[in-house]
């Protein structure tokens, strides 16, 4: 049964890798065997995650990238094909957006918000899926978030656009779906990063929403691993277009 969840000589493309959700995600799939390329705009913190990757065992290429620049997602693309010849599995983990009200947000910031959130993930994945149409087979899995689905007030530009990254995520299941190319998503609810979880401190109304999860505190980074693994892995071979919620059971609490 554990071969199910196997990713050996597997190759994945993280992005947001330097911190947080996405190293957390890039160390759990190396440690399901992949080899992984991690991506992000620090070139520090991804030369840490990926040396920390090497000490699994595994291949690590960090590759510093602004996936909001599609000439860089280009060469990240090219760089992980030159160094392993394949991509097998894509993380669209970059994303964030902070609390600020409709009438307060100028046009530029819902436009980068927008171009943060999804604009990214629909780059990064057609850059891939060239690849894995080759192949025949590949793994998508886009980094989404329960918040628009919740009571959290003066988030709009992130919740539409994080909402989008589900909508986007069954428009690309369905096309890709004839290429045997998987596209599925992950909804975290709160997460106890370094960012957010100065948020949880400060934000009054946060800490009022975080005391409504049923299991009783935020996610660490490491509760979205699971998923993940699962997502790319064979376990999920008849699995596309779908959406797991990781929140502690918040949206279903009411």
């Amino acid at each position: 049964m554990s071969s199910l969840f196997s990713l050996t000589n597997r190759v994945a493309i993280v992005t947001g890798a330097g911190k947080g959700i996405g190293k957390a995600l890039a160390l759990g799939l190396a440690q399901a065997g992949a080899d992984v390329v991690v991506a992000a705009r620090t070139a520090a913190d991804i030369e840490k995650t990926a040396e920390e990757i090497r000490a699994l065992g595994r291949r690590a290429v960090p590759v510093p990238t602004d996936v909001q620049q599609s000439e860089q997602v280009a060469n990240m693309v090219k760089r992980a094909l030159e160094e392993f010849s394949r991509v097998d599995i894509l993380v669209n983990n970059v994303g964030g957006g902070p609390k600020r009200p409709v009438l307060q947000q100028s046009e530029r910031f819902w436009d980068a918000i927008l171009r943060l959130n999804l604009t990214t993930t629909l780059l990064c994945s057609k850059a891939v899926a060239e690849a894995m149409i080759k192949q025949g087979k590949g793994s998508i899995i886009n980094i989404a978030s329960t918040i628009g689905r919740g009571n959290m007030p003066y988030f709009s530009a992130y919740a539409v656009s994080k909402d989008g990254v589900i909508s986007l995520t069954q428009r690309l299941a369905l096309e890709w779906a004839p290429y045997h190319i998987r596209v599925n998503a992950i909804a975290p609810g709160f997460v106890e990063t370094e960012v957010a979880g100065k948020y949880f401190r400060e934000d009054p109304d946060l800490r009022e929403e975080l005391k409504r999860v049923p299991l009783g505190r935020a996610a660490k980074p490491e509760d979205i691993v699971g998923a993940a693994v699962y997502l790319a892995s064979d376990a999920s071979d008849y699995v596309t277009g779908s959406t797991i919620t990781i929140d502690g059971g918040l949206t279903r609490a009411g």
